[in-house]
């Protein structure tokens, strides 16, 4: 057996050990955790007060299973399923990029600054979560969300299935959009686009590079904005007077975008850093 016995706290020494050297202790008393309180269908303090349990040999191999899978690079809430964002229960698997917590920065800024919107699209809306977290927070306005990816907006339809939030999903490619492409006019307009380039995948990580999506990562080289460009397009023609256009960002091309909108018909145009100190996040006003 790769455990002494078949208590939780043998367990949880091998678990530790075997992946002390790829996480961090917080992060693997997280994941510890949530693996377990799932498994079990405890909650954080029922845990705590479980610690001489015996988990079945079933159990035993479920720990095992996610432990070979995390050594081999799988993204943790891959595995998991789900993940927490802007408190909602967003489903997640290789369909869509996993959310980010600054992402979750940028819904607490569109909130923060877009008043009552009654009409939000959101651009490449990959497993929903922006427009998801709109929609729980404005429960009255009509959400849109596009992806050009059928497999990201199926992910996308059962995150709102399972939130029960109604939103509208669209297939189209923003750089090649159909005729019908955004019918009417929007208070806001949302995109956590592909912004990446190519030439950056030798520093990345192998959980990204391996397992996430790359149509939903990278852009071509020679025009790493190119989606900035489109979308610029789009919330000029589509905004209301006086609509915001929200961006999440490549911190290196931050500026080129800022720079780029200047062409366009917008104003107030701001640059906020995350709370990594980061140039992540953008936010222009129509004139």
């Amino acid at each position: 057996m790769f455990v002494s016995d078949n208590t939780l706290k043998s367990a949880k020494k091998y678990f530790y050990e075997r992946l002390s050297t790829q996480f961090s202790s917080t992060e693997l008393k997280n994941m510890w955790t949530q693996i377990i309180c799932k498994r079990m269908e405890w909650n954080a303090t029922e845990l705590m007060l479980q610690q001489d349990a015996r988990l079945s040999e079933s159990d035993l191999l479920h720990v095992r299973s996610f432990v070979k899978k995390l050594i081999d690079q799988v993204p943790f809430q891959y595995l998991m399923g789900e993940t927490s964002f802007y408190g909602l229960t967003i489903l997640c698997d290789k369909r869509a990029l996993i959310p980010r917590p600054e992402t979750e920065e940028l819904v607490q800024w569109i909130i923060e600054s877009s008043g009552q919107p009654t009409r939000i699209m959101d651009l490449c809306t990959g497993s929903g979560c922006i427009a998801l977290a709109l929609k729980s927070n404005y429960a009255k306005a009509d959400v849109y969300a596009l992806d050009v990816s059928s497999e990201a907006l199926s992910l996308c339809q059962e995150n709102a299935d399972a939130l029960k939030l109604t939103i509208t999903t669209i297939q189209d490619d923003l750089l090649q959009p159909s005729d019908s492409f955004g019918e009417g006019q929007f208070d806001v307009v949302a995109s956590n686009p592909p912004y990446i380039p190519h030439k950056e995948k030798e520093v990345m990580s192998a959980h990204v590079l391996n397992h996430e999506p790359s149509l939903a990562l990278f852009v071509d080289d020679a025009d790493p904005i190119i989606f900035y460009k489109k979308i610029a397009q789009f919330a000029e023609k589509k905004l209301v007077d006086g609509g915001f256009l929200f961006f999440e960002l490549h911190e290196s091309y931050s500026q080129e975008v800022c720079e780029m909108l200047n062409d366009f018909s917008f104003h107030e145009i701001e640059i906020r850093k995350d709370l990594q100190g980061k140039l992540r996040m953008l936010k222009a006003q129509k004139v």
